[in-house]
């Protein structure tokens, strides 16, 4: 018998441990287990492998150098293997006799829903996971009662099925089981079969079941996700954060809060005071950020830039390690200024773009009663796409009460610290842009009208391009594919090879696009196309969800790309919120801004894969359990991310 201690069983608030006693893997026939640097990304640079688990080399980043943990993982076994073991594991409290329980493996009716991890069957694929993923964790609904689980898995190479008895219907594999088969190599590129039985201990009778397959792939996953965490809708310190990790962390730290962001001097939308003079300053020092929302990485990683609270200006604030909530050295007081006007969007930046001397931002300026600057009246209509020169040695003076200096400045600035982007043939406002990596090219929801840099209600939008071309912009194009008439289509991300834009689809234009409950993740060619509707989008059967209706949306993708896989696949990963059901969703409480349906979300990620003949392939959702359920998460961004690890499980 073998037992794995209490700190195993993860309920409803993940508790999780570090597995100990046996090792896994050790006998088979095996060769050397490793990392193989791959091939780079478009633009990219290809890494050179190493040790998983200190690698030194890695995938090149789309346009940039090789990140380390990105790499090629090779099978190092490929039959006869022992990475699972041969004798039962128990979790300390399922009862010795427990295998009499269940009977032959064969002995069940089906009813059993396994709700993780979304597994395969009728042909159709199971999860997809990164071979350096957070550990796999199973979780069932019980069908009658039952309070005693069987968990069997099965791989062709292997000599053992592993088999595991809990009395938790949520049950984590021992993490050095999981990094055997998965970063070592053992059971990779191969689906793994999944069998859960449950019966009732004090009156068994034919265990109910269910079963199905995962696959782990033959690379791993490189990266950090911060994501934003909300309580409520209502705008106080502790009511949102920032909150992040690593692939394959077990637990998450606060990168970045509303009481560390330190930049000041932030004006009311007339650009006379400070704000929160004369207004509700949300329980923050007047002049200083209320909300963290809407947030990107820079493209070093290091800070992240996101929209405040209304009146909608933009903020950079670092998240680096001990600095988190400082303002950049390089973030200058003119371009603070600039980007403190009201109404602005979404930023964005690109690597490509981004360096000492040509640090510079994209957002949507919003249509005013005045042409620029500050004023009391928020505009309708179409915003225009416009550039900011972080490192602008402009000077923006302020003096209170008075805003038309100001103004002027601001003016006089255009051109030189700051303007607009040519969107000829344009005639809808820009919103949600996204900056290729490559720098050439912004993609972008065009709205039939917009509101206060946000997209309107009850309108047409579509997924456009336009050239940045060094400030000047130049045509828009529509992305074929991603333009349909009387259809939704908004919030557009570049993959990390400029290949692929993820974006959200709704079948129709009535109703606000903010968290839209009909919302779905599709994923086009860069260059136009037939779009791909995720597989991700849709819960596993058995629940009773399905979608459209649980507010699937914010696709992002992860930094890189990998390339030269020996099966001659290209691997992508997607991070993306959902609203879809789990242990303890709830009503966020809203505010006058909340969208109709304000059910709690939570992140999961997915895979697409394409095939050496270029066709694609799409997986269903993984559950991301190392975030906390009594927080909605949204607006997750995967990328190299320079925060501080989070802490060990306890």
């Amino acid at each position: 018998m073998r037992v794995i201690g209490a700190s195993f069983i993860l309920g409803i608030v993940m508790a999780v441990g570090m597995a100990v006693g046996c090792s896994a893997g050790g006998g088979g026939d095996k060769t050397p287990a490793g990392g193989t640097g791959g091939a780079g990304a478009s633009g990219g640079q290809g890494g050179a492998g190493g040790d998983i688990f200190n690698p030194t080399g890695g995938m090149g980043a789309a346009g940039g150098t090789p990140v380390g943990g990105d790499v090629i993982v090779n099978a190092n076994c490929k039959a006869n293997c022992d990475d699972f073991p041969a004798e039962p594991i128990f979790d300390g409290v399922a009862p010795s006799n427990a295998p009499e329980l269940f009977g032959a493996p064969d002995n069940y009716t089906p009813g059993l829903c396994i709700v993780e991890p979304h597994l395969g069957d009728s042909g159709k694929h199971g999860a997809l996971f990164p071979a350096n993923w957070l550990r796999v964790r199973f979780r069932v609904k019980p069908a009658n009662n039952e309070n005693l689980f069987e968990i069997r898995l099965k791989a062709a190479n292997q000599t053992n099925e592993l088999v595991a008895y809990s009395v938790s219907p949520v049950w984590a594999m021992p993490k050095e089981i999981w990094e055997a088969i998965g970063v070592k190599g053992g059971a990779i590129d191969q689906e793994i079969q999944v069998t859960i039985r449950g019966v009732n201990s004090q009156n068994p009778g034919t265990p109910t079941g269910a079963t199905g397959t995962f696959t782990i792939a033959p690379v791993t996953a490189g990266g950090s996700m911060v994501y934003w965490a909300a309580t409520s809708s209502e705008v106080t310190p502790t009511t949102s954060k920032l909150v992040g990790f690593y692939v394959g962390d077990e637990t998450t730290i606060d990168a970045l809060t509303v009481p560390q962001v330190q930049q000041g001097n932030i004006l009311s939308e007339g650009g006379r005071d400070l704000r929160g003079k004369y207004t509700d300053p949300k329980g923050v020092p007047q002049g200083r950020a209320q909300c963290i929302g809407c947030h990107v990485s820079t493209p070093s990683g290091e800070e992240v830039g996101f929209t405040d609270h209304w009146p909608w200006n933009n903020v950079v604030s670092t998240i680096k390690e001990g600095k988190a909530g400082e303002v950049p050295a390089y973030f200058t007081a003119g371009a603070q200024r600039l980007l403190s006007q009201p109404w602005l969007g979404m930023m964005t930046f690109s690597k490509a773009i981004w360096g000492p001397g040509n640090r510079i931002a994209l957002t949507p300026y919003a249509n005013r009663n005045v042409d620029i600057g500050f004023t009391d009246s928020a505009g309708y209509g179409s915003d225009r796409l416009a550039w900011f020169d972080l490192e602008t040695n402009a000077s923006i003076p302020w003096t209170e009460g008075q805003s038309g200096p100001t103004n002027d400045a601001i003016k006089g600035a255009q051109g030189t610290a700051w303007g607009f982007l040519q969107t000829s043939g344009e005639s809808q406002g820009i919103v949600a842009p996204n900056w290729s990596h490559d720098g050439q090219t912004i993609v972008y929801t065009s709205a039939g009208k917009s509101q206060d840099g946000r997209i309107a209600d009850n309108v047409e939008t579509d997924i456009k391009t336009v050239p940045y071309n060094n400030r000047q912009g130049g045509a828009v194009a529509p992305v074929q594919g991603a333009a349909t008439p009387g259809v939704s289509e908004y919030y557009p991300s570049f993959s990390a090879d400029d290949k692929l834009i993820a974006y959200n689809r709704a079948g129709n234009t009535s109703g606000k696009i903010y968290y839209r409950p009909d919302g779905e993740v599709y994923v086009v060619p860069s260059n136009g196309g037939s779009p791909i509707r995720l597989a991700a989008n849709d819960p596993p059967a058995c629940t009773g969800q399905t979608s459209p209706g649980v507010i699937n949306s914010w696709a992002k993708w992860s930094p890189t790309v990998l390339g030269g896989v020996p099966n001659g696949k290209t691997y992508y990963w997607l991070i993306f919120s959902s609203a879809r059901d789990y242990p303890g969703a709830f009503i966020v409480p809203p505010n006058q801004y909340s969208p109709p349906d304000t059910r709690s979300s939570q992140l999961y990620m997915t895979a697409i894969v394409r095939d050496a003949q270029g066709n694609y392939e799409t997986y269903p959702a993984v559950y991301i359990w190392n975030q906390d359920p009594k927080t909605s998460n949204l607006t997750p961004a995967w990328d190299i991310f320079d925060i501080p690890p989070p802490p060990p499980p306890k």
